[in-house]
C-alpha cells in the first residue's frame, strides 16, 4: 500500500510541476492559453524592487 501512495505522490508533484511550466510557457509565447472553448489572457505582475 505504501508504494501505492508513495506512487501517487510522485506523480501528483510531477504532473503539477508540469502545469507550471507548461502554462507559464504559453503565456510567454503566446499572451495566454486556452482550455476546451475558453482561451485566457495572461498578464505579468513582476515587483519593482525599491531603490
Amino acid at each position: 500500500m505504501w508504494q501505492f501512495l508513495l506512487g501517487f505522490i510522485v506523480a501528483w508533484v510531477t504532473c503539477s510541476w508540469y502545469t507550471h511550466i507548461y502554462v507559464a510557457n504559453e503565456c510567454d509565447r503566446l499572451g495566454g492559453f486556452f482550455v476546451g472553448k475558453k482561451t485566457y489572457k495572461c498578464v505579468v505582475i513582476e515587483e519593482l524592487e525599491d531603490g
